[in-house]
C-alpha cells in the first residue's frame, strides 16, 4: 500500500482561488444540466408519448455513461490536465444537453442523455484533481466545501427553477436551450481563464496496475455506491413511501425539498470540519450510521417526526457525498488522483443506478416499502463498518 505523502499546491494564490470559482460554476452548471429534464419529465412525455420505461431511460442512461466515462476522465485528467479534460467533457456534456432541445423523437432524446452523460463522467474527475494540485491537502476540506456546494446548488436550481422557466418561455425545449447556452458560456469561461498546470508524466501500464491493488481505492468506492445508491433511492421514493404513510402529496415533496435543502450547509461544513477536528472517518461512519438508524425508525415514528427524519437523511448523505469526494485527495498522489477519483465516481454511479432500480423493482414484487428500507439500512451498516478500513488521513494520521 502506498504511503500518503504531502503535496504542496502548483498556483499562486490568487489563481487558485479563481479556480475554484470556476469549478464551483463548472459544477453548479453541469448538475443543473443533469437535473434540469427531471421537472419537464411529464411534459416531455406527452408530447413524445413515451412509456414510463423510456421516460425512466432520460434520467437513468445519463448515469450510465457517466459510470462508463469516469474512468477515462481520470486518464485524461492525469496525463492532460485539468483545462483540457474539463473543457472536452464540458463541450460534450453541453453538446447532448443542447441535443436535448432540438425537435426529434426518442431516439434523438436518448442519444443526448447518454451523449451528455459521457461529457459529465470526464469532468467530475477532475475536481478532486483540482483541489490537489491547487490547495493541497492542508486546505483540501475547505476547497472540496467550496466546490461541492455548486454541485447541491446546481441540482436545486435544475430541479425546483426549470420548470418556472418553461412556463415563463412557453415551451420545456427553450428552458433547456437556456441551460446549455449557460453551459455554453461556462465552459468557455473555464477554457480561457483557469490557470496552466505543469505537464504531467507519461503514465505507466505498472502505475495504473499498483493503483487497482490498493484497498482504499475499492473502500471508497463501496463507500461512494452505497452512499449514492441510498440518496437517489431516497430522490426518488422518499415522497411516494411518506405519502403512503398517509401524508399529503404536497407535504411528502416538501419533505424531499427540505431533505435536499439541508445539504447545502453539509456538503460544505462536513470537509472543513474533518480539517478542523483533523479527522476524516468519523465523517462517514458517523453518517452511514445515522442513516441506518434512521431508515429503520421511520416507520414506526409519528408522521409529526418526519421533517427531523428528513433533516437527519440530507446532511447524512450530503456530508458522505463531501467526503468521498475529498479522500481521493488524501489517499493518491497528485499525478494519480485523477485516475483514483475515477475509478470511485465510475463505482458511485453504478451505485445511483442500481441501487434505485433494484428498490423500485422489490416495491413492485412486495408492494410495501418497509423491506427495501431495511435493505439500505443494511447497505449503510456495512458501509459504516467498512470506513474503518480506511486509513484515518486527518491531520493525526497522516504520514511524511
Amino acid at each position: 500500500m502506498g504511503s500518503v505523502q504531502a503535496d504542496e499546491p502548483s498556483t499562486p494564490a490568487r489563481d487558485a482561488r479563481r479556480d475554484l470559482a470556476l469549478a464551483w460554476t463548472v459544477g453548479f452548471t453541469m448538475w443543473g444540466l443533469l437535473l434540469s429534464v427531471d421537472p419537464l419529465l411529464p411534459a416531455i412525455q406527452n408530447e413524445l408519448a413515451l412509456t414510463f420505461t423510456l421516460r425512466s431511460l432520460v434520467l437513468a442512461l445519463p448515469f450510465l455513461s457517466m459510470a462508463i466515462a469516469a474512468i477515462p476522465g481520470g486518464f485524461l485528467a492525469d496525463r492532460s490536465g485539468i483545462r483540457r479534460s474539463v473543457t472536452l467533457g464540458g463541450a460534450i456534456a453541453t453538446g447532448g444537453a443542447g441535443l436535448r432541445a432540438v425537435p426529434g423523437g426518442t431516439v434523438l432524446l436518448l442519444t443526448a442523455a447518454v451523449v451528455f452523460g459521457l461529457g459529465l463522467g470526464l469532468v467530475i474527475p477532475n475536481l478532486p484533481k483540482l483541489v490537489s494540485t491547487r490547495y493541497g491537502r492542508d486546505l483540501g476540506g475547505f476547497a472540496t466545501g467550496v466546490y461541492s456546494t455548486g454541485l447541491i446548488m446546481g441540482s436545486v436550481a435544475g430541479v425546483y427553477l426549470t420548470k418556472p422557466l418553461a412556463d415563463v418561455l412557453g415551451s420545456w425545449r427553450w428552458a433547456l436551450v437556456i441551460w446549455a447556452a449557460l453551459g455554453v458560456c461556462v465552459v468557455g469561461a473555464w477554457t480561457l481563464w483557469v490557470s496552466p498546470a505543469h505537464p504531467s508524466p507519461r503514465q505507466s501500464e505498472t502505475g495504473f496496475r499498483t493503483l487497482l491493488r490498493r484497498r482504499e481505492l475499492w473502500v471508497l468506492a463501496f463507500l461512494f455506491a452505497a452512499g449514492n445508491a441510498s440518496y437517489f433511492f431516497l430522490v426518488g421514493n422518499y415522497p411516494p413511501y411518506l405519502a403512503s404513510r398517509g401524508l399529503g402529496l404536497d407535504a411528502a415533496l416538501g419533505q424531499l425539498t427540505l431533505l435536499i435543502a439541508v445539504g447545502v450547509p453539509a456538503i460544505f461544513l462536513a470537509p472543513i470540519l474533518s480539517d478542523g477536528l483533523r479527522a476524516r472517518r468519523p465523517f462517514l461512519w458517523g453518517p452511514h450510521v445515522l442513516i441506518a438508524a434512521l431508515l429503520l425508525l421511520i416507520g414506526r415514528l409519528p408522521l409529526v417526526a418526519i421533517p427531523a427524519v428528513s433533516v437527519g437523511l440530507g446532511l447524512a448523505e450530503m456530508a458522505i457525498f463531501a467526503l468521498v469526494l475529498l479522500l481521493p485527495v488524501d489517499l493518491f498522489s497528485s499525478d494519480e488522483v485523477g485516475r483514483g477519483s475515477g475509478i470511485v465516481v465510475s463505482f458511485a454511479y453504478v451505485g445511483a443506478l442500481v441501487g434505485p432500480l433494484a428498490a423500485g423493482i422489490a416495491v413492485d414484487l412486495t408492494r410495501s416499502f418497509e423491506g427495501v428500507l431495511e435493505a439500505f439500512a443494511l447497505l449503510s451498516v456495512l458501509a459504516a463498518f467498512a470506513t474503518f478500513a480506511l486509513p484515518e488521513t486527518g491531520a493525526h494520521g497522516r504520514r511524511s
